[in-house]
């Protein structure tokens, strides 16, 4: 009698609700780039993950966030905040997202950048506090249209789901919940064969 060496039958129809979490897209976030106004000279720095540079004072330059953090805290820089990180044009997207179905095109990863700019970049940016709360607002008025848009699917939904622009931090809000909700329609339809 030979022994089976096959594993645990595989699940078919199974999505995995395994999601990752805030501080990982967080993370995630930390690799996209901005400009920062250096105030050292560096011909460049050659690290694991590229080189940056040359730094120059008073030249821009662009560097991934977790970098303009770091030199940010050692005040070695002042950062460049981001187009859409500007008050007139929040507004304009609160406006917009509200009147609208659909989300409107921001970062996709805009919570986490004007979240780490309003933290440690306060100076650089005018009136952060207010920015601050621009960009919960847009995140709260996205989160009850997602919300509401999941409430309202019906058997239509089978055909498909549009969530088009949607940041990282708002798909890892979702994820475990449709993971959840497609894990139960699955086991129904195979049910029901």
């Amino acid at each position: 009698a030979g022994v089976s060496r096959a594993g645990p039958p595989a699940m078919v129809g199974s999505v995995s609700s395994e999601s990752i979490s805030h501080q990982e897209v967080h993370f995630l976030a930390e690799d996209e780039h901005l400009d920062i106004v250096p105030n050292f000279s560096l011909q460049g720095l050659h690290l694991l993950g590229g080189t940056y540079g040359p730094f120059r004072p008073q030249m821009r330059t662009s560097v991934p966030l977790w970098l303009a953090m770091l030199l940010k805290k050692q005040g070695k820089c002042s950062v460049v905040p981001p187009r859409w990180l500007d008050a007139a044009t929040l507004r304009s997207v609160i406006e917009a997202e509200r009147a609208e179905d659909v989300f409107q095109g921001l970062p996709h990863h805009y919570i986490e950048i004007a979240t780490d700019l309003c933290k440690h970049a306060r100076e650089d940016l005018e009136d952060w506090n207010e920015l601050y709360d621009l960009v919960d607002t847009i995140r709260s008025v996205r989160h009850n249209k997602i919300q509401a848009g999941l409430r309202g699917l019906d058997e239509n939904a089978l055909k498909g789901v549009k969530l088009n622009n949607l940041s990282a931090m708002e798909v890892s809000v979702i994820r475990p919940f449709m993971c959840n909700a497609l894990d139960s329609f699955l086991e129904g339809t195979a049910g029901a064969e």
